[in-house]
């Protein structure tokens, strides 16, 4: 590490370390902005759960409660517009089950089962629709304008057999006749012609054919000129031979064409048919039906026992029975409208709590993950708080690192200086001969200045103690001293050879150094002309430094 650090100058380690402190800085924003993106995604993925969800609810009820209203409309009015509409809201509902099939599994489910109810819904619908049309979406369609129809006819043909009145004048009229025997008063043959013009009045007011009116006339006409032949002979008190006459032969005439054309009470008991029909109609009761039946058989009795023609006996029943299975057809599919409805408002009735399930489920949901994220909120903010106060230390440890990192050698080189300024120190600072550090040349230039001072302070005792050697050489007479002194001298020699050695040593590696320096500066694509010339410079002092090496050699 020591090492890695000698290779970096001051400013690029307080730049590399003012750059580490904001990376983790920067990882620190990074984590946070993480943390934060990632709440955002919970929020925003709660809101598509719950915020869809209950949006797709509102909807739906919506297009369920304009198909409802639709289909209320349709089954008041019959108006097909309304059922278009119905089909238009159920198709936009289908469409949001298909929406809210893409949120999430559970509303995959639930829009499955919208699909299904919804097609149930628009199935009996539709079965509806029908169901009205054969049934009749008015009075003039279908099984009840069928009915309807054949009850018209019934009206209009009981009219033809409405001969109460001119039955019940000639009854009056032969009783008129029977008094006018009995008592011989002329008081009663008036009373039989103002009966017998009613009676025109009355067959000429009915709904009998023309013919039929035309046969009756003249019955009337001949009846009215025998009956009074028939009243003179009785008025002027002849026999009378019991009161019979032509008079007599012609109302029974009479009775005959009534009697063909009579049908007893049809035309009412036909008004009592339409109001119980009308009842059901209106009521939707089913027990007028029974009364519809009842009189129906008894209107079929009638004609039965009339004495009407038997072409016309089955014309009238064939339009009885007509009408009784036209309507007893209306009455089932009355029926089956009244389960198809039932089964149509149970599939929408199922529609509301099935989105108020889903929509529970989302607000459970909802509740689920607000308390998810908020403890994954406070669990992000602690981290983020341990992870700012991991970056402060972190950014607080690479500051001293650096600071030891310029102030331990810087105070070792203090040291070292202030012990060169009275003694001749040994140690020397830990140096890289590599290194680019600006304390680390300092170191070197300090220690070199150390050598220096060892080296001339080892020189200079060794001269001393040659020249302490020389003098005593020259001044001593004893052969002992005299080799004392060689010896001494020798001494001195070797220890001037020893430190030329180590110097020599320095200076090869010095030579060394400049020359690898000289070779990287000399590099054309990683330096500039300047830098060039300056490595020639140092390999010509490398190459003169040798020179003197050499020269040291000879001596």
């Amino acid at each position: 590490m020591n090492k890695l650090g000698t290779r970096l100058r001051i400013g690029e380690k307080i730049g590399l370390g003012f750059g580490a402190v904001g990376v983790i800085f920067l990882g620190v924003i990074w984590y946070y902005h993480l943390t934060l993106h990632e709440l955002v995604d919970d929020y925003q993925r709660l809101n598509a759960v719950y915020g869809e969800r209950q949006s797709h609810a509102f909807i739906i009820e919506r297009h369920l409660g304009g198909m409802l209203s639709a289909a209320d409309r349709f089954l008041l009015t019959r108006n097909t517009e309304y059922a278009g509409q119905t089909k238009a809201q159920a198709a936009a509902l289908s469409a949001q089950a298909e929406e809210l099939a893409g949120i999430d599994a559970a509303s995959r489910l639930t829009a499955a089962q919208l699909q299904r109810l919804t097609e149930d819904f628009t199935a009996s619908f539709d079965a509806i629709v029908e169901a009205w049309q054969v049934r009749g979406l008015d009075e003039n369609t279908g099984l009840q304008g069928a009915f309807r129809d054949a009850a018209h006819e019934l009206e209009e043909r009981a009219g033809h057999y409405n001969v109460d009145q001119p039955y019940l004048l000639l009854l009056q009229i032969r009783r008129r006749e029977k008094d006018l025997g009995l008592r011989r008063d002329p008081q009663y043959q008036q009373t039989v012609h103002q009966l017998l013009d009613e009676m025109t009045a009355s067959i000429s007011e009915s709904d009998l054919p023309q013919p039929v009116k035309q046969d009756i006339g003249r019955e009337v006409s001949t009846y009215r000129a025998e009956l009074d032949a028939y009243a003179e002979i009785v008025l002027s008190g002849e026999e009378i031979s019991g009161g019979t006459g032509p008079f007599r032969d012609a109302a029974h005439r009479i009775e005959s064409l009534l009697n063909a054309h009579y049908v007893s009470d049809l035309e009412t008991h036909i008004l009592q048919l339409r109001r119980r029909e009308k009842d059901y109609l209106l009521r939707g009761d089913e027990r007028y039906i029974g009364m519809v039946d009842a009189i129906s058989a008894e209107i079929g009795d009638q004609i039965a026992a009339s004495g009407i023609a038997d072409a016309e006996k089955a014309e009238l029943a064939t339009l009885l029975n007509g009408y009784e299975r036209d309507l007893h057809a209306l009455v089932e599919q009355n029926r089956r409208i009244a389960t198809l409805t039932a089964q149509m408002y149970q599939a929408a009735a199922r529609v509301t709590p099935l989105v108020e399930a889903n929509l529970a489920e989302a607000i459970q949901l909802m509740q689920a993950m607000s308390i998810e994220i908020a403890d994954t909120s406070a669990a992000q903010a602690r981290a983020s708080l341990s992870t700012a106060a991991a970056a402060a230390a972190l950014g607080t440890l690479f500051a001293v690192l650096i600071t030891i990192s310029i102030v331990r050698p810087v105070r070792g080189m203090a040291g070292l200086l202030d012990r060169l300024t009275r003694e001749n120190p040994t140690d020397r600072m830990p140096t890289d001969p590599h290194g680019r550090d600006e304390i680390n040349a300092m170191a070197i230039a300090v220690n070199t200045m150390a050598d220096h001072k060892a080296t001339f302070s080892k020189w200079w005792r060794s001269s001393m103690q040659e020249a302490i050697a020389l003098r005593d050489r020259h001044q001593t007479k004893d052969p002992d001293e005299l080799a004392q002194t060689e010896r001494e001298l020798q001494a001195a020699a070797i220890s001037k050879l020893t430190q030329i050695n180590a110097i020599k040593a320095r200076l090869l590696a010095q030579a060394d150094r400049i020359s690898t320096v000289a070779e990287r500066l000399s590099d054309g694509n990683r330096h500039g002309h300047d830098r060039r010339e300056a490595g020639a410079d140092l390999r010509d002092v490398a190459a003169g430094i040798r020179t003197l090496v050499s020269v040291i050699d000879e001596d």
